[in-house]
């Protein structure tokens, strides 16, 4: 490595082994560089895996910092992980005397370990790996622990299909980090008086980080509402977004912080709690008869107040050649009536229809829009799925793709639970879309209703969350939320 003489100047480099010339001594020294930078690589990750581990981030009171603060936290320590897998390409370049570029190559075996890593999985795996979860994506995690914080923070700012993406370039990073310091101490080697320029200049980026961090602390804030004054909300799964958009612009939390701290438990059980005086405010599509018969045998009258559209979808697995269908020929699937997809201009193959559980929000609406009181077949029990999620991840299975037919509501199934062996039917000929569904062509639109007891005080939390989400500034968090705002002109 280098060192620092009298004066500022550069040592010149301690001797290295003399480097192998023809093609195959350069192959060499690439194969040894390349194993030499994959046992910097595991030692490293092993390194801030400790650190992770150790409750380095749980030690700051992140539930008192803004975005911008906590942004500042992890950015932090992406730096020093930077500045780690740096140094290994700096040691690598001195080692070997050779240009950046080869230290880049001898990085690249490493690299690629890591999408290898996920497509060996991908390809055993029956399930969809759409998103990051599950036992396909541990061996891949272990690889790229070291990203972990980062993937992990980002994950709540970008739309949920992109995670994957972001999680895979991770393994591109270390890489790219030990490149850039090799042509770092190759202009040190030229510019020898820039060493100081070099070391202000990397300090000075945590310090700036630091001081923002130390804002997000200290800098008093005004919201609304604070945690313990903030109403008992509950609501829809397609309706956690909106859920967590307005606990972040009604208290000013962080929004990692709001998936801690909402929790929503379903349509049906939303409608229970509210009955019940667990919750004080719903986000959900209208009730069931069920629910209606419930809360007027409890003495509750609810107060729907519609705040958002949505578009209720119906989705086959993109192998199948179907891309449209009519709204009588959805009626005739559902009701038995259609049971082979050349019946409705596919293939020759049996239809196999998923439901969901009586009482969901989708289910509900199934019976009443879209059957509209007319006779709906009643489906095996393995046919009636539970959750959101379980219907399209079924639909999206290898296994149904000639056969399955399911449904959902547009954003949960575009950005929440987005699967890409998964593609939307048109009804009608009219696709489902931002839109469609603010001009009202598509078939099947969805109302999302704020519901609150109509014996709420008016200056209850309750009461004061409903005034504020009719307002432009809750149109904007609507909008965020997935949903099309009602409100004439907000959005």
């Amino acid at each position: 490595m280098t060192t620092v003489e009298e004066k500022g100047s550069v040592a010149p480099l301690p001797p290295a082994p003399r480097k192998r010339e023809g093609f195959a001594g350069k192959l060499a020294d690439a194969a040894g560089m390349s194993i030499l930078y994959g046992i910097f690589y595991f030692v490293l990750t092993v390194l801030l895996a400790a650190v992770i581990e150790n409750g380095a981030f749980s030690r700051i009171e992140t539930d008192r910092l803004n975005d911008t603060g906590l942004w500042s936290l992890k950015l932090i320590y992406g730096f020093a992980a930077a500045l780690l897998f740096g140094t290994a390409g700096m040691m690598l370049a001195a080692f070997s005397r050779r240009r950046p570029l080869f230290v880049y190559g001898c990085t690249i075996p490493m690299t690629l370990l890591g999408p290898v890593i996920w497509y060996a999985a991908y390809r055993i795996s029956e399930g969809p790996m759409d998103g990051m979860e599950g036992s396909e994506w541990f061996l891949y995690w272990v690889y790229a622990y070291w990203a972990s914080p980062l993937i992990e923070h980002i994950r709540h700012y970008v739309p949920a299909f992109s995670v994957k993406y972001i999680g895979l370039a991770a393994a591109a990073a270390p890489g790219l980090f030990a490149a850039c310091c090799a042509i770092l101490l190759v202009y040190l080697q030229r510019n020898r008086a820039g060493l100081w320029k070099v070391i202000l200049g990397l300090l000075s980026v945590p310090a700036v980080l630091a001081a923002v961090l130390a804002v997000g602390l200290l800098l008093p804030r005004t919201y609304p509402f604070t945690v313990q004054t903030y109403p008992k909300v509950d609501g829809a799964t397609a309706a956690i977004p909106l859920g967590r958009e307005l606990a972040h612009r009604l208290t000013g939390m962080n929004r990692p912080q709001t998936e801690l701290f909402v929790h929503f438990h379903t349509t049906h059980n939303a409608y229970l709690n509210l009955i019940d005086k667990k919750a004080d405010l719903i986000l959900a599509a209208g009730p069931s008869e069920e629910e209606r018969r419930l809360a007027e045998s409890r003495g509750v009258r609810m107060k729907l107040t519609p705040i958002g559209k949505d578009a209720f979808i119906f989705l086959v697995h993109r192998d199948n050649p179907v891309d449209s269908l009519t709204v009588q020929q959805i009626r005739d699937i559902y009701a038995g009536q259609a049971a082979n997809w050349s019946e409705v201009g596919g293939a020759d193959d049996a239809i196999v229809a998923y439901q969901r559980e009586p009482n969901s929000g989708s289910q509900t609406y199934m019976e009443s829009k879209v059957m509209q009181g007319g006779h709906l077949a009643e489906a095996p029990k393995e046919r009636k799925i539970t959750g959101m999620g379980g219907l399209i991840d079924t639909v999206a299975a290898y296994s149904n793709a000639k056969n399955a037919l399911g449904y959902s509501f547009y954003y949960f199934a575009s950005e929440m639970h987005k699967r890409e062996s998964v593609k939307f039917v048109a009804v009608n000929g009219v696709a489902a879309s931002k839109e469609t569904i603010r001009a009202g062509t598509y078939p099947y639109t969805a109302v999302l209703y704020a519901v609150t007891r109509e014996d709420e005080p008016q200056d209850s939390p309750a009461s004061r969350m409903l005034e504020w989400l009719q307002s432009e500034a809750g149109g904007h968090a609507i909008e965020r939320g997935g949903f099309i705002p009602i409100r004439e002109g907000a959005g």
